[in-house]
């Protein structure tokens, strides 16, 4: 085995020995040679390192959009959010627009008050405002909105209030309809459902023959309500033994309650 190695040893010196005797132009002949035999192999390295050098470069520019891609995720979240609120924002100012040429225009006394607590075992009955005593509020004092009838004032405290609403079967107006003589009274509906209760217009005549859509006011009769409020529209009409009745929609919608106005005289 050592003979093998020196015998190898020995062929390299003298080809090395040959390659160093032969002239430059020889010496040229071989290193090309020698370059065409191993210039695949380079050419294979080559490749190789751009692909691993591409492969790298892919990976970063992959984490590099997955990064811009939770960015662009929070940021559209931050302007559903904005849109949102500027929706919102848009809603309330309509509202508060409304209502404050409602009361510009108003022949009543209006004082501004705010839904502050409504308990879910009297959402139809009864809601609290926050004003009171020390605004000039008292009991029995009718409370509207830009849309129409609500309610009026029960107990009253130095800065709040409590309101029975149209819809509580308590709470009884007198009314009118639009276009008739006929007169009657409206009052709520007890309901066991979560869905806003229908009001009731009772001791019409049998031959009111009431049409749904026809509009009803207060009539001001009883001196609680004034006249010429919206109390709501007929939804149906009934004929019963001695009278007729009809099924009233609120003008007010009960479920969204929040801003509304109390009556404390007439300008």
């Amino acid at each position: 085995m050592r003979r093998l190695n020196l015998i190898a040893v020995a062929i390299f010196l003298v080809a090395l020995g040959a390659v160093f005797a032969l002239n430059p132009r020889n010496q040229q002949i071989i290193q090309s040679k020698f370059l065409g035999f191993i210039s695949p192999f380079l050419r294979t390295g080559s490749s190789l390192e751009k692909k691993m050098i591409g492969l790298r470069e892919g990976l970063k520019s992959l984490d590099q959009l997955e990064g811009e891609n939770k960015q662009l995720l929070v940021e559209v979240k931050e302007l559903k959010a904005t849109n949102q609120m500027l929706r919102d924002l848009g809603v309330e100012n309509n509202k508060l627009r409304a209502a404050l040429e409602y009361r510009q225009r108003s022949i009543f006394k209006l004082v501004p008050a705010r839904v502050i607590a409504r308990d879910a075992a009297t959402w139809w009955s009864t809601v609290k405002l926050d004003k009171g005593f020390d605004d000039g509020i008292q009991s029995d004092m009718p409370v509207l909105t830009e849309d129409g009838l609500v309610g009026k004032t029960t107990t009253v405290a130095s800065n709040a209030c409590t309101v029975v609403l149209e819809t509580d079967e308590s709470c009884k107006v007198a009314a009118t309809v639009e276009g008739t003589r006929e007169q009657g009274i409206v009052k709520g509906e007890r309901t066991s459902t979560a869905a806003m209760p229908d009001l009731t217009l009772n001791f019409i005549s049998k031959n009111a023959n009431l049409q749904p859509g026809q509009k009803v006011y207060s009539s001001g009769v009883g001196g609680v309500f004034p006249s010429g409020v919206l109390i709501g529209v007929v939804k149906k009409f009934d004929v019963r033994p001695l009278d007729g009745v009809a099924s009233v929609i609120p003008a007010v919608d009960f479920t969204t309650l929040e801003d509304v106005f109390i009556v404390t005289g007439r300008k």
